[in-house]
């Protein structure tokens, strides 16, 4: 077999490649000018990870460090290891071709490639004489909705399918004869199903292997239990020491885990029945369509198609080994459908015991499991009940093609009605008219600064905006320099602090971080309702622009003539509940604002770890200190507890959050403030700040750092002493709650106001009750010989 390709193979590929040129027209009349692909589309960070490849194997960097993303310190990439399909043999193809060139061509061959698998499998599932309805399994499995899709959003790598088939394939002859080259073969393709996305293990391997193992079991074939049993066990392994160098790499980046998504990206409980609305062919009954669909075009995309749909139910009805298709088409939609049943792309809801709540489904049972939690798209399903109807199809057409009627009519005939089936799918599985394309040309003025030596690092805004960001990426195919931003996959790993900051276009800031290039993305600003604010930043802080057409505008960072802030922040959310701080060095800030809410808890966290806990009831002004240990970027965030529901509907239930205004922000000190000071069970006091002129600002900042929870009888006291060492002043708190550890951020205020004039001493420490015994200090500072830190020393004057 693997000898020699037989003739007819090379014609039933050529004849997909036709299918997939038409299913992406005008592609073929632009391939090296523009990517197949929406607006909203994956093409150009694709096409920037391919010249990436390329890029490193010429220069000798790291493929799999992104030295020039996330300037200066770069970061992994490891992940696209995980994926070696997606990107090949695109990466191979720039080296003789442009960019877009390759992306096109790889596409075009790969959907060639699926139609072709699906023809193989299905030729020999059905017999060999059976050319016509293999032919047409293939067809629907490479122009399924979900392929068409998923291309439309430049998902490059899940359109690699070809390998399931083959596994399929395999795998029943493996199953039939126990031959040691099946056995290969099928861990071979077990290896390459996943190859273009590494999530189609979730997706595609493990429910194919279950249903596999549930028909051997069903049937009591036990030597067929074995040999699934076997391929699934090697090829897992085999699967998993390949994945190995990227698994602590995704399960460790927010990007994978924290995206969520489940209910957004699963398909309609209409969807069976809803084309594509772009598609002419059905032009009305479009509005339905995109109730339906939503803006989830890729991930929602489950039409079977009216002809599809007959076929495949004469298969079921006439072939006894459909029905096992059957089943893994129900088992794939049903996980599809995601974690809550959808009509009109809205979760259904019903009423129990005079609640409102929605309805449901398995897959909601896996989907916060490990591993499967990485899995956010449930819609992907469909590309596995492809396949399953893909086959039911098949063996309908064959017990048409077999039929009496159809056999004994003339040859011509029977031909020209296979053509005009062959359209009528098309046509009917067509999700447009003309296949969208994004262009692939980048201004000469970009491609320019790639000359410039004095360049260290382009800063592309709007940074939030995910297609600013893959545009961001392909326009650094043109000027060859490192990115302060850039990711490898869905959001970048760079602080959201330094990139808000940035947006800001203050000059130190941007020279700072070596951002000696602007680019303001105009068309996504726009979309954005940024535009206008982004242009005036960098025409009051950048001057002119050095370059402007209506995509883009380029901005040169000034040299620095004034000196630079000690601190910026920048309060971008509506709420003001994050606020992001730049500090020049380190040091003590403090964060004032006015709190409004109704009896609500909400905690302080800087930089993700929570600092104090406040309960808000009507409207208060309060502080807090922020001890900023190193210099750079912080972010200072404010959480309710509870917090909102994402979702709930208003009519019903009402959240309680809080109001926050008229922020300030005020630095106290520059310079280093870590020094630690240890206490007996974990306790520590990392810093303090007593103001110089404590008699007429007596408040103290105390910045403690808790290895264990504190419990309601551990007791954090400050106390003043007179010349006597008499007790004249304190404050003796509860600060835990038998859970809380990590850091407490505290400002004291002790009324001194009535304190005669003299020398005094101000210290803190800890004790416990009921006895009051103190906890040991165990650094060697002053007071603790007495279990106590000193704080300082103040005077109050006779005539105060």
């Amino acid at each position: 077999m693997l000898k020699q390709i037989p003739r007819h193979h090379v014609l039933v590929y050529l004849l997909y490649l036709l299918v997939a040129i038409g299913v992406t027209y005008p592609a073929v009349t632009s391939l090296s000018t523009a990517f197949i692909g929406g607006d909203t589309s994956d093409a150009y960070e694709m096409a920037r990870h391919v010249w990436w490849f390329k890029t490193a194997i010429q220069t000798g960097e790291d493929i799999f460090w992104q030295s020039n993303l996330g300037y200066p310190e770069g970061f992994s990439g490891v992940t696209l290891w995980a994926n070696p399909l997606q990107f090949f043999p695109m990466w191979v193809f720039t080296f003789v071709m442009p960019i877009a060139t390759a992306y096109n061509i790889t596409i075009l061959l790969t959907m060639a490639l699926n139609g072709w698998a699906m023809y193989f499998l299905a030729r020999h599932r059905l017999g060999h004489e059976h050319h016509t309805p293999a032919l047409i399994a293939g067809l629907i499995f490479m122009i399924f909705p979900v392929f068409q899709g998923h291309l439309f959003d430049g998902h490059a790598g899940l359109m690699v399918q070809w390998g399931v088939p083959l596994l399929v394939y395999a795998l029943f002859q493996y199953i039939d004869t126990g031959r040691r080259r099946w056995f290969g073969l099928s861990v071979i393709f077990f290896v390459l199903s996943p190859s273009g996305h590494a999530l189609q293990v979730i997706y595609l391997l493990l429910p194919l292997m279950a249903l596999f193992l549930f028909a051997q079991l069903y049937n009591r074939i036990w030597i067929g239990v074995t040999r699934v049993v076997t391929v699934g066990l090697v090829g897992g392994v085999v699967l998993l020491i390949y994945l190995f160098p990227t698994v602590g790499d995704t399960l460790g980046t927010s990007q994978y885990v924290e995206s969520g998504g489940f209910v957004r990206f699963s398909i309609d409980l209409l969807g069976l029945a809803s084309p594509s609305f772009l598609n002419p062919f059905w032009s009305d009954i479009t509005q339905y369509s995109s109730l339906v669909l939503g803006t989830n075009i890729a991930e929602g995309s489950s039409y079977v198609g009216v002809i599809g749909l007959f076929l495949a139910l004469i298969g079921v009805l006439s072939h006894r080994n459909s029905r096992w298709w059957l089943l893994v088409a129900v088992v794939a939609w049903i996980f599809a459908l995601g974690p809550v049943l959808k009509v009109l792309d809205q979760p259904v809801t019903i009423g129990v015991a005079g609640y409102e709540t929605i309805v449901p489904l398995p897959y909601a049972l896996f989907m916060e499991l490990p591993i499967f939690e990485l899995a956010r798209t449930p819609g992907r399903f469909m590309f596995l009940f492809a396949l399953a109807f893909a086959m039911m199809a098949g063996y309908g057409m064959a017990f048409i093609w077999t039929s009496g009627w159809v056999r004994n009519s003339r040859k011509f005939v029977r031909y020209l009605a296979v053509i005009l089936l062959a359209v009528l799918i098309f046509r009917d599985y067509q999700f447009f008219e003309s296949f969208p394309m994004q262009t692939a040309q980048i201004p000469q003025a970009i491609h320019e600064l790639a000359d410039r030596t004095d360049i260290r690092a382009v800063f592309n805004v709007p940074h939030d905006n995910l297609l600013s960001a893959k545009e961001a990426l392909f326009l650094q195919t043109a000027h060859n320099k490192a990115l302060i931003a850039g990711q490898v996959a869905r959001e970048t790993p760079i602080d959201p602090a330094r990139l808000e900051l940035l947006s800001t276009m203050e000059t130190p800031l941007l020279t700072d971080a070596g951002a000696d290039i602007v680019i303001i993305n105009k068309q996504r600003a726009s979309q954005m309702n940024m535009l206008e604010t982004l242009q005036n930043r960098a025409l009051i802080h950048l001057g002119a622009a050095i370059y402007e057409d209506d995509r883009y505008a380029i901005y040169e960072t000034p040299i620095m003539t004034a000196e630079p802030d000690s601190v910026y922040t920048v309060t971008p959310d509506e709420r003001q509940n994050t606020t992001y701080i730049y500090k020049e060095q380190p040091g003590w800030l403090e964060y004032t604002a006015t709190f409004t809410a109704d009896n609500r808890t909400i905690h302080l966290l800087l930089n993700d770890e929570r600092v104090h806990t406040w309960t808000i009831d009507g409207t208060q002004r309060l502080s807090v200190p922020l001890p900023i240990g190193r210099r750079g970027y912080n972010t200072f965030h404010i959480e309710l507890d509870p917090p909102c529901p994402v979702r709930f509907n208003a009519e019903i239930l009402v959240c309680r959050d809080v109001t926050i205004s008229d922020i300030e922000i005020v630095s106290f000190t520059d310079g280093p403030i870590y020094d630690p000071i240890r206490l007996e069970d974990g306790i520590e006091l990392a810093s303090f700040f007593m103001p110089e002129d404590f008699a007429s600002d007596s408040a103290v900042r105390l910045w403690w750092r808790l290895e264990n929870p504190r419990a309601q009888t551990d007791i954090r006291f400050i106390h003043i002493l007179d010349e006597n060492r008499r007790l004249v002043a304190q404050a003796d708190d509860n600060i835990g709650d038998g859970e809380r550890d990590g850091q407490w951020t505290e400002t004291l205020s002790l009324d001194i106001s009535e304190l005669p004039a003299g020398d005094y001493l101000v210290l803190t420490g800890w004790y416990a009750l009921p006895d009051a015994i103190r906890y040991d200090v165990l650094t060697n500072v002053e007071g603790a010989q007495d279990n106590t830190i000193v704080l300082g020393t103040f005077t109050i004057d006779g005539d105060e």
